[in-house]
C-alpha cells in the first residue's frame, strides 16, 4: 500500500503565521510563508515547487490566497506555478520570465532525486507537479504595503543578491520576511546581483526599519535583527578592503570571494559572528544605472540560460 508522501508540514510561527518547508526530504532545502489577514492571505515565495502548494496552503487558511516572491530566484519561485499570478519587484521580474519552461516532468525527477528513500519510487509527474508556464505578474515597489484586512505587510527594497530583492515586515508580529536579502550565505556573485556599495544602501534602509521587527524570518535561516547589525559591519570592511577576503568556488562554478572565513569544513564563520557574503571584486564599487540598459546580447543570453 502507498504511503501519502508529506509534501510540505506546516509551523506556527505567530497568530495566524506559518512556516512552511518540504516534508519528503531529509533536510529542508527552502522556507516559504503564509500569513493570513481578515480579507486574504498572503504567501511570500513559493520554493520549489515539489508538490501542489496552493492545495496546501488551502488546508491552512479558507481566505483567498495571494502571492509575493522576495526574488526571482528558482528555489523561491518554483511553486509559482499552481497559481494564477504573483507580484514580483519590477527589477526582477525580467529574471522570473527567463526562466519560464521548465517541464513538470523535470520537476519531478529533481523530487525524486532529493526524496527520503521511503518516498523516491511513489514520486510522478502527477497532480503535485506542474510547468513553469507563463502567468500574470504584477510589480511592487519599495513602500508598497500589502494590506490583508486588518493586518498589513510593509514592501522593503534591499537589492543586492539580485536587483529586486525585497524583504516583507509584518510590523504586527514584528517578523521581516527577508528571503535570501541577509543572512549567513548572502550570495553576491550572479550577474543580477547588485555591487556592494549598492547593497550597503539597501542594507542602511532596512536599518531604518529595524525597529519594527524582532526575527529575520528568511528562505533558508532564521535570525534575529541582529544580523542587519552584522551586514553593515561586514559590507563595510568589504568596501574598505579590510575584510577576509577568502578565495572560494562560487555557485556558478568559478572563483569568488568570501568576505569572512569559515570554520574548516563548515558553513559557519570562523569568528562566530553570522552574516557572510560571497562577492566579486570587480563589483565592490561599480556604480549602476537604476533604469534598464537593453541590449540584444540581453535578449539573445539571458541570466540564467
Amino acid at each position: 500500500m502507498k504511503t501519502a508522501i508529506p509534501y510540505y508540514k506546516a509551523e506556527s510561527i505567530a497568530e495566524k503565521s506559518w512556516m512552511i518547508k518540504n516534508g519528503f526530504v531529509d533536510h529542508s532545502y527552502a522556507l516559504c510563508y503564509l500569513v493570513e489577514g481578515r480579507d486574504y492571505a498572503l504567501l511570500i515565495d513559493s520554493i520549489l515547487g515539489m508538490g501542489n502548494l496552493k492545495a496546501f496552503c488551502e488546508t491552512l487558511t479558507e481566505k483567498p490566497v495571494l502571492l509575493v516572491n522576495t526574488h526571482a530566484h528558482s528555489d523561491h519561485f518554483g511553486g509559482n506555478f499552481f497559481f494564477d499570478s504573483c507580484y514580483i519587484h519590477h527589477r526582477d521580474i525580467r529574471f522570473f520570465q527567463d526562466c519560464i519552461g521548465v517541464k513538470k516532468q523535470r520537476v519531478a525527477d529533481m523530487a525524486k532525486e532529493m526524496a527520503l528513500k521511503a518516498y523516491q519510487d511513489q514520486i510522478e509527474p502527477d497532480e503535485n507537479f506542474t510547468d513553469w508556464k507563463p502567468m500574470k505578474v504584477y510589480p511592487i515597489y519599495d513602500g508598497d504595503v500589502f494590506d490583508l484586512g486588518g493586518r498589513r505587510i510593509e514592501v522593503v527594497e534591499v537589492g543586492g543578491h539580485t536587483e529586486g530583492s525585497v524583504v516583507l515586515i509584518d510590523p504586527a508580529a514584528r517578523i521581516a520576511y527577508s528571503g535570501d536579502a541577509c543572512n549567513g550565505n548572502t550570495l553576491l556573485e550572479f550577474e543580477n546581483s547588485l555591487s556592494i556599495v549598492s547593497y550597503m544602501k539597501a542594507l542602511l534602509r532596512l536599518k531604518e526599519h529595524q525597529s519594527k521587527f524582532d526575527k529575520m524570518y528568511g528562505g533558508h535561516e532564521i535570525f534575529d535583527s541582529s544580523i542587519v547589525d552584522e551586514a553593515i559591519e561586514t559590507v563595510g570592511r568589504v568596501i574598505a578592503g579590510t575584510d577576509d577576503r577568502v578565495e572560494r568556488t562560487g555557485i556558478m562554478g568559478y572563483p569568488v570571494y568570501y568576505a569572512a572565513e569559515k570554520v574548516k569544513d563548515g558553513y559557519e564563520r570562523a569568528d562566530g559572528k553570522r552574516f557572510n557574503m560571497s562577492y566579486l571584486p570587480d563589483k565592490i564599487l561599480k556604480p549602476e544605472n537604476q533604469g534598464q540598459i537593453i541590449t540584444l546580447r540581453q535578449r539573445e543570453n539571458p541570466p540564467g540560460q
